[in-house]
C-alpha cells in the first residue's frame, strides 16, 4: 500500500516557511562560498559582493570572485 504524499489543503504557512527556508539555505551557502573564496585569495569580504549589480561581472577581480562563488553555489545545490 502506497503512502499518501500529497496534500490537497491550502496551507499558506507551509508555503511561506518553505520559501523562507530555501532563501536562508541559498544565501547562507552563498555567504559560505564567498567567505571561502575570499579567504583563499585574501580578499576583503563585503556584502556588496552578494547584492551590488556593478560588482557582478568579469571586468574586475572582485567580480570574478563573486561570479565564481555564485557558480559554486549553483553547483552545490543541483
Amino acid at each position: 500500500m502506497a503512502g499518501q504524499f500529497r496534500s490537497y489543503v491550502w496551507d499558506p504557512l507551509l508555503i511561506l516557511s518553505q520559501i523562507v527556508l530555501m532563501q536562508t539555505v541559498y544565501y547562507g551557502s552563498l555567504g559560505l562560498w564567498l567567505a571561502l573564496v575570499d579567504g583563499l585569495v585574501r580578499s576583503s569580504p563585503s556584502l556588496d559582493q552578494m547584492f551590488d549589480a556593478e560588482i557582478l561581472g568579469f571586468s574586475t577581480p572582485p567580480g570574478r570572485l563573486s561570479t565564481m562563488s555564485f557558480v559554486l553555489n549553483a553547483l552545490t545545490w543541483n
